[in-house]
């Protein structure tokens, strides 16, 4: 089972999220995150499989999250999750595995998880 991190300032998506990721199965979800610094702390002393991010956090948007994360370990696998479609191709251009736009549906995050089960 993959090891993944939520990191998103609200707090509804987090727990949405972590639900769907849950009754999947197929995801071991490690910790969840309102700040973004709280994430780089945790990723220094545990390792993860995936990081589902979002896009605009107080701290730090995503993007660069994601760039700092992969700092520690390159082969940290990033998914987007974001209400926002206009940075799409930043995300993909970081090498992101999957950009989710919300309200996140379980159909949707079955295509993520497909993609996922390929790394």
């Amino acid at each position: 089972m993959q090891r993944a991190i939520i990191v998103d300032d609200e707090p509804l998506s987090v727990n949405r999220l972590k639900r769907l990721l849950e009754e999947s199965g197929k995801i071991d979800i490690c910790g969840t995150f309102l700040h973004p610094l709280d994430a780089i702390d945790y990723v220094r002393e545990n390792p993860i499989d995936i990081a589902f991010l979002d896009i605009f956090m107080p701290d730090m948007n995503g993007i660069l999250l994601s760039g700092m994360l992969r700092k520690q370990d390159e082969a940290i696998g990033v998914v987007f999750v974001t209400g926002y479609d206009d940075y799409a191709i930043d995300a993909f251009e970081m090498s992101a595995i999957d950009y989710l736009l919300k309200p996140v549906t379980a159909q949707r995050l079955a295509i993520t998880l497909s993609k996922l089960e390929m790394m």
